[in-house]
């Protein structure tokens, strides 16, 4: 499977511990009512693999759609499962489709995160081609002398409830989301640049 499913697994399940999170010891806790959102903006692994014997696996194993159902079929999950790709913003907005889906009582918690694991060249090269990629390998965004980004590899996972189910189960409080807010730079120069506005 792709390393990046892996981690995101591996990482879930620290979040998990570090939050005391039991499955079904609390009401907020019921496998049932658990939702898992990632970001994700390539299947890196999946295309680099592409040459090689396709097996059964081929699929499930590489395609990014399937991280947050691995998580959910490891743990036995049955909440909402989404896969985001938002591009360089898809961990932030994995978050955001996840308080908004603990704010309209479609789960009561949430492991929510974003993964990216550089395995193939052409993404890079691609990325590079298309002037995405700064040139003096600092990432200076918003900054009058920004040229691009820097790619990484990284992996994170928060689990996320409702205050006041946190607060009721006694559970450790890292921080509050008091509210999340999304949209796209339409006034930017192109499609590729951010937009303070």
């Amino acid at each position: 499977a792709d390393p990046a499913q892996r981690l995101a697994l591996l990482t879930a399940y620290e979040a998990f511990e570090m939050a005391g999170f039991i499955p079904d010891s609390t009401p907020s806790t019921q496998k049932n009512r658990v939702g898992v959102f990632y970001g994700m903006t390539s299947d890196d692994y999946r295309e680099i693999n592409s040459g090689q014997d396709i097996d059964t696996y081929f699929i499930p194993g590489g395609n990014r759609a399937f991280t947050p159902g691995r998580i959910n079929y490891y743990f036995k999950f049955s909440g909402p499962s989404v896969s985001v790709d938002t591009a360089c913003s898809s961990s932030l907005a994995a978050i955001h489709v996840a308080c908004n889906s603990l704010w309209r009582n479609e789960c009561d918690s949430a492991v929510a995160g974003g993964v990216n694991i550089l395995t193939n060249p052409d993404n890079h090269a691609g990325l590079d081609r298309g002037h995405f990629l700064s040139r003096t390998g600092n990432c200076t965004t918003f900054d009058d002398g920004a040229d691009g980004y820097c790619r990484a590899d990284g992996i994170g996972s928060v689990v996320l409830e409702r205050l006041e189910d946190a607060q009721a189960d006694n559970d450790p409080i890292y921080g509050v989301i008091a509210g999340a807010y999304t949209n796209h730079s339409a006034e930017a120069v192109s499609i590729t640049r951010p937009h303070a506005g």
